[in-house]
């Protein structure tokens, strides 16, 4: 849990990010009524290696970011700040995939990333 409370906090730090979010990083789901644009994020998998020899094991979770805004213009620059995070930042990502579409329900623009970070 450590991994996932720093990766969090270094989130919500990250001046770029929050310029376009504020604090409004959301884990599983958002609150009703939330103000866009935010962002919610879930872990969906997390592999994890480790040498029988070694007491030192390395996990992977995979965690998908997923920007809710009114336009899809807005969820392009509120993804890439948070790309560019991530590139700032000192974990191991690989970028898993990306996509993007309009929610039917609600309207809003959403645009997914899935990324992969190694951690000890």
């Amino acid at each position: 849990m450590v991994f996932q409370a720093d990766l969090y906090t270094y989130l919500h730090a990250n001046a770029g990010l929050t310029a376009l979010i504020g604090a409004r990083l959301y884990p599983n789901d958002a609150p009703p009524d939330v103000v866009v644009p935010f962002v919610v994020y879930y872990e969906f998998a997390t592999p994890r290696e480790q040498l029988m020899s070694c007491a030192i094991g390395v996990s992977k979770p995979r965690i998908q970011y997923s920007t809710y805004a009114d336009t899809y213009a807005d969820a392009l620059a509120v993804t890439d700040a948070l790309r560019a995070a991530f590139t700032a930042s000192t974990y191991l990502v690989t970028y898993e995939d990306e996509r993007g579409n309009q929610d039917v329900t609600t309207g809003l623009h959403r645009r997914d990333l899935d990324v992969r970070i190694v951690h000890a």
